[in-house]
């Protein structure tokens, strides 16, 4: 009877400890929603424009918390594209004599996206 008892707690603990580790396993891993851009539609280049810059710095904020490491990316490269990223930023350089709007996107590991217009003067 003892031997019975003895086999029955050890199958039972080694039971508990498999459901404790497929339930903290199974955690959701869902978004924390959409994905904003700032700054918010940037102007670059060109007379007309608040700045004769070319590139600007992007950065992705969400309210919790970023998914990282983040995929950006550019409607048009013939415009311009992301010249480095890192964390939750990224550099867009505008290709010169090429204006027009261009939108860059960026998405986090649990696939929110958000996106931004830039404008190249």
């Amino acid at each position: 009877m003892r031997k019975y008892n003895l086999v029955w707690a050890g199958t039972v603990a080694v039971m508990m400890m498999m459901a404790s580790y497929v339930w903290t396993g199974c955690e959701s891993a869902g978004g924390t929603g959409g994905v904003s851009v700032s700054p918010s539609n940037p102007v670059l280049g060109g007379s007309g424009s608040s700045s004769n810059a070319s590139a600007v710095v992007l950065t992705a904020q969400v309210q919790d918390a970023l998914a990282l490491p983040l995929q950006w990316s550019v409607a048009n490269p013939a415009m311009g594209s992301i010249i480095s990223a890192s964390g939750s930023n990224a550099t867009y350089k505008a290709n010169s004599g090429k204006p027009g709007d261009n939108i860059v996107t960026v998405e986090d590991q649990y696939g929110n996206k958000g996106s931004v217009v830039i404008t190249q003067e």
